[in-house]
């Protein structure tokens, strides 16, 4: 029987987990199991989805922000989101998919390309160094190619199961509310943290919708591959 192709997604993967804590506590930058798992995933995914676009954050590498509102920093974040593209790049390649890395012109390497270079048979689209410019964060990008290419947007969070009042790993956890169903208006007007203001004030309007949920290897598979009603997760429209 054959599978019926679903609507394109754009998959934000966060950086922070394309590393692994080791039983000492020692954070490794890169674990090559943990992002060969995520590159199975999107595998499997291409059995439901024409192309599948992803955006890699570089929480893992630099936190460009974490320096302050600084061009140098936010430039540092953008090369950490290239190293984290290519790496996946790489795992895709040991399953024979067809992959791309699309950087910015001033992002220009060897083996990544610009939009007007995508190849007509190529159906994982990276996009790695934001936008090129400092001052917007990796969200925005998504925001913008999901615009561009009418998807919708899958947010795979590291240690965050959805959309909550507060920082659900926070002091005040306890407290912590969350909703099952936002809008990308109220994500601007609350100022939620989840998702960057920008973002979701550039989606306001779009025929889209996004999902918040726990970044696993099993979470994105069942998201992809449209298994994901029982997921705990946050619907924005």
């Amino acid at each position: 029987m054959e599978t019926k192709m679903m609507k394109n997604i754009l998959l934000k993967l966060s950086g922070e987990a394309f590393g692994k804590e080791t039983k000492e506590g020692v954070k490794t930058v890169f674990d090559v199991a943990t992002v060969n798992a995520y590159a199975n995933a999107i595998k499997d995914g291409l059995a439901y989805r024409a192309h599948i676009y992803v955006v890699c954050g570089g929480g893992n590498v630099c936190r460009g922000r974490s320096f302050g509102d600084h061009v140098l920093a936010d430039y540092a974040g953008m090369l950490a989101s290239i190293q984290n593209a290519l790496f996946l790049n790489i795992e895709l390649d040991k399953y024979g998919v067809k992959t791309q890395v699309v950087t910015p012109d001033n992002f220009q390497i060897p083996h990544t390309v610009s939009e007007a270079d995508i190849e007509a048979d190529t159906r994982v689209i990276i996009y790695a160094g934001g936008v090129g410019e400092p001052g917007h964060s990796t969200d925005y990008i998504c925001a913008v190619k999901a615009k561009e290419h009418n998807c919708d947007i899958y947010f795979a969070k590291h240690g965050c199961d959805g959309v909550y009042d507060r920082d659900p790993n926070g002091d005040d956890k306890e407290n912590a509310v969350f909703f099952p169903q936002l809008t990308f208006e109220e994500i601007a007007e609350k100022n939620l943290k989840v998702i960057d203001k920008e973002a979701a004030e550039l989606l306001v309007g779009a025929e889209c919708c996004s999902y918040v949920f726990e970044l696993t290897a099993q979470n994105i598979g069942m998201m992809l591959c449209a298994n994901a009603s029982q997921l705990h997760k946050t619907e924005i429209r």
